[in-house]
């Protein structure tokens, strides 16, 4: 793949999760099937299309929890199931 089409998928990713989050911030409705145009070639387009769609609601509560990273999310889920890491 190449670096505008990793960008592409990058951007369909972040465009997705802040309008996500603003929608849900906001108490707005989002219809994550209205995929806005990100370029005019078709495979850049495809490429952010598929960024955009690779979004799950994980990804979007680890977003609204404040949570940014793997470990974070890992640490919460312990303290939530009272696991212990070491």
């Amino acid at each position: 793949m190449g670096r505008n089409w990793e960008w592409s998928y990058k951007q369909g990713r972040i465009k997705r999760l802040k309008a996500e989050i603003a929608a849900k911030q906001s108490g707005e409705p989002f219809d994550a099937n209205q995929i806005p145009l990100h370029s005019y070639d078709g495979t850049m387009q495809s490429k952010f299309q598929r960024g955009w769609q690779s979004v799950c609601e994980t990804d979007i509560q680890c977003r609204l929890n404040g949570h940014n990273t793997y470990q974070q999310v890992r640490q919460r889920l312990a303290e939530t199931f009272g696991e212990r890491h070491e």
